[in-house]
């Protein structure tokens, strides 16, 4: 990696003239701010100072540059909250608009970011920025691509969902990108591991978009917290510059210091007549009285759901009015009325989750409370860095720690935890799609594809659903292909995501001739299946639905209601390959059936359907499944089913108390639901070993969830195409597939890697919140050590409290 430091860039002495005119005429300032950086990392700590000016004029040059050779720089900036990241891009934006006609697209991952930084840069008289989002409705977002194309619009905010979604050609006509800017690039390797996975796919999609083009454009990439770390398994520098695939990349590595934060840290003592959550609600209580009075706080809270409940137990009813809560699943008017109070000091505290605070631009906060620790040591550095942006006040970041607080960064861990068995079932499912399309080298493959190998409950909200699973499986995906490269070097596979739509079928019942006049520019008859349509979907939405939104359109499609008077829906195109005859799977199908209905009702008349593990493993051996995979047939079988317009479950688990086993509950009405697998089975499992079965049903069906069963007893083998969303597959090295997958377990350093850094958080958490004898100035010295480099070990013998 071509990565070049800031002492070898030669930055240029100042900014042009007419740059700082733009300075003046539309920020107001007369000279750019200084801001300190690391000279050189990896030959030590050496700092020094920069001006904004020079490095806006570097990008500037490199855009320009770009106009004439297809060899430019890249740019990674880590500075602190308050360093005046936004005007390091904006101004080379309005410039090079101004003077070129480029075109600067901004993709950043909250939409509060990006209002706010657009309605920011129009009150200070700037017009030609405008933004898209999934909440604007299709005649705003249709509107802003307009401005872009004609030139209305220099500067272009863009979430990461909708970039990826379309051919760049729909957002920016014929018009030129100067340069590209990654905001708050930290989520690409934080949020694009765990929370939105299409994060991940950024990189690969901008190189494409430089291929496509047949242009290159410089990538300026900026967060407030990134860790370097090149010898360690938590870096994130360089591996934000290799996900972005910005190489070669000039890095400047900012000061995490931040002079006006200090810290009120305290170990929580639980009194001879209180629990934990005693003890937590009586110092909480103590802290909001004094952070109602004449403060202003962000008060961090785990988990949304009771974050409510939490308010009535912590805030004194008196004070109720000075406090709201914040979470994502609030709708944009709540939480816009809740930013704007909190702004206008109507409110005085929100008590949120994670959710909040990135993008929300209010100088005054001047306390962060955590109630437990944040998911990573980066995220609680990114959440006190949310105090005192107003330089002239002094922040208190604080907590009151006791070592129950990991339970809740334990439990969302495990919430959305990839199994190393899930991992390989997944890894084999693949090399069998492989084999079913004739070792086709590019592949298309249904995320429902994987549904077997992922225990997630079924949503009624089919959408939401979903985009669940794509997370899931996409994020595997990418695990395996990351996995696979690093082992064995090159590419074995290569995963990139699709675009909103893939071609896909409808199906429509009564055989309406209207209906099939109506649309025919968009739908092919397929041959040999009555009333079975193949669509482009995006030609279709864009001619004939596009004054509604993507998620609109897809739901009524999924639920039949799109098209008015007619019953047709989207389903998927199911290829079942028969790995037995099959009178023989039924039979086998039953007989498992039968031994599970006999355990759950003994076990609901004799046990207060109560049942173990171990009582699974007898029957499931003779199938060659072990306790794992008896456990994901059980869930997939009775777990979450959506009838009737509502959510059900026939079956509930938790722990073993001391012991790592699942004490199974099972209620009434399972019975019905083994019936009616059984009998579908036999209706529509039918020929013999070897044959090629077709099905054309809708997503998340009972007949997709049979074959998913029947998948996991490897009985046969299915690929769906179109329906629910897809990735494009490369398989460059099918022999490295084969391998792993005949081996005897398959291992992926990825998941490895993660659980290791994982465990290294709460040592991290341990040491830093633990040791209360540390002052402010030794705190940011313990975090900057962190930022640059130092592993745990070293830390543990440098910041112990026993050291």
């Amino acid at each position: 990696m071509k990565e070049t430091n800031i002492a070898t860039a030669s930055l240029p002495q100042q900014c042009r003239p007419a740059v700082k005119e733009l300075l003046k005429e539309i920020y107001g300032y007369t000279d750019f701010r200084d801001f300190e950086v690391y000279n050189d990392l990896s030959s030590g700590k050496d700092k020094l100072k920069i001006s904004q000016g020079q490095l806006i004029e570097e990008v500037i040059e490199e855009s320009e540059k770009s106009m004439k050779t297809d060899s430019v720089y890249n740019f990674l900036l880590t500075a602190p909250t308050g360093a005046g990241k936004s005007l390091l891009f904006q101004l080379p934006a309005i410039y090079l608009g101004q003077e070129y006609k480029l075109l600067t697209i901004v993709i950043s991952p909250l939409k509060a970011l990006i209002v706010d930084q657009v309605e920011n840069l129009r009150d200070l008289g700037y017009e030609k920025v405008s933004y898209a989002s999934s909440d604007l409705s299709p005649e705003e977002k249709n509107e802003a691509y307009r401005q872009v194309r004609e030139g209305e619009t220099d500067l272009f905010y863009l979430s990461p969902e909708l970039l990826l979604a379309y051919d760049i050609k729909h957002f920016i006509g014929d018009r030129r990108i100067g340069l590209i800017v990654v905001d708050e690039a930290h989520t690409v390797t934080t949020w694009g591991k765990e929370f939105r996975v299409d994060y991940w796919f950024l990189g690969r999609h901008l190189d494409n978009l430089k291929k496509n083009l047949g242009y290159a454009f410089p990538v300026f990439a900026l967060t407030a917290t990134a860790v370097w770390n090149p010898r360690g398994g938590n870096d994130m520098v360089f591996e934000t510059i290799r996900s972005l695939r910005i190489d070669p990349c000039r890095l400047f590595v900012g000061t995490v210091k931040r002079e006006n934060i200090g810290f009120d840290i305290r170990l929580l003592t639980i009194e001879e007549d209180e629990n934990y959550d005693k003890a937590k609600q009586r110092v909480i209580i103590g802290r909001t009285d004094d952070f109602l009075d004449e403060h202003k706080t962000i008060m961090y809270y785990p988990f949304a759901g009771s974050i409510d409940t939490r308010i009535k137990m912590w805030v004194r009813s008196t004070n109720w009015r000075l406090v709201s809560s914040y979470y994502g699943k609030k709708d944009k008017a709540q939480k816009a009325a809740i930013v704007e109070a909190f702004k206008e000091g109507d409110k005085r505290m929100i008590i949120a989750t994670k959710a909040f605070g990135m993008g929300i631009d209010i100088s005054d906060i001047d306390r962060v409370y955590h109630v437990a620790p944040s998911s990573t040591f980066v995220d609680y550095i990114q959440e006190i860095g949310r105090a005192a942006r107003d330089k002239s006040i002094k922040g208190i970041a604080a907590t009151d720690f006791h070592e129950r607080d990991f339970y809740f960064m334990k439990r969302l861990h495990s919430a959305g935890a990839i199994t190393q068995n899930q991992l390989g079932m997944i890894l084999k499912k693949l090399w069998e799609i492989y084999l079913m399309k004739g070792k086709s080298k590019e592949m298309q493959v249904s995320l429902s594809d994987f549904e077997f190998a992922v225990k997630l409950p079924r949503k009624q909200n089919k959408l939401e659903y979903e985009s669940d699973l794509g997370q899931v499986i996409k994020t595997a995906l990418l695990w395996i292909e990351e996995d696979l490269s690093s082992r064995f070097g090159g590419q074995p596979i290569e995963i990139n995501s699709r675009t909103l739509f893939t071609d896909g079928y409808v199906q429509e019942k009564t055989g309406d001739t209207a209906f099939r006049e109506t649309y025919k520019k968009f739908m092919t008859p397929v041959v040999g299946a009555e009333g079975i349509y193949k669509v482009s979907f995006e030609a279709l939405w864009e001619s004939c639905f596009s004054e509604m939104g993507y998620r609109e359109f897809k739901r009524d499609l999924y639920n039949g209601n799109l098209f008015e008077g007619v019953r047709a829906a989207a389903v998927g195109k199911h290829e079942v390959l028969l790995k037995e005859d099959a009178g023989d799977i039924c039979t086998k199908l039953a007989s498992l059936l039968k031994r599970l209905k006999d355990l759950l009702t003994v076990s609901l008349y004799g046990n207060k359907g109560k049942f173990e593990e171990d009582d699974l493993r007898s029957i499931f051996a003779e199938y060659d499944m072990d306790v794992p995979s008896a456990k994901r047939f059980l869930s997939s079988l009775l777990e979450s089913r959506v009838e009737e317009g509502r959510s059900v479950s026939y079956i509930s688990s938790t722990k073993k108390k001391d012991e790592d086993k699942l004490v199974f509950t099972v209620t009434r009405g399972f019975d019905l639901l083994l019936s009616r697998y059984q009998k579908l089975c036999s209706q529509r499992i039918t020929g013999v070993k070897g044959d090629l079965l077709l099905f054309y049903t809708t997503p998340f069906s009972d007949l997709n969830m049979l074959l998913n069963l029947l998948s996991m007893l490897n009985v046969v083998d299915f690929t769906v195409e179109g329906g629910v969303p897809s990735v494009e597959v490369t398989v460059n090295m099918p022999e490295v597939l084969e391998k792993e997958v005949t081996s005897e377990a398959y291992k992926n350093f990825v998941l490895e890697n993660n659980e290791k850094i994982f465990l290294e958080q709460i040592e991290l958490f341990q040491l830093f919140f633990g040791n209360t004898s540390l002052d402010d100035e030794q705190r940011w010295e313990f975090i900057e050590d962190y930022f640059t480099g130092m592993n745990v070990e070293e830390m543990k013998k440098k910041y112990s409290p026993l050291g």
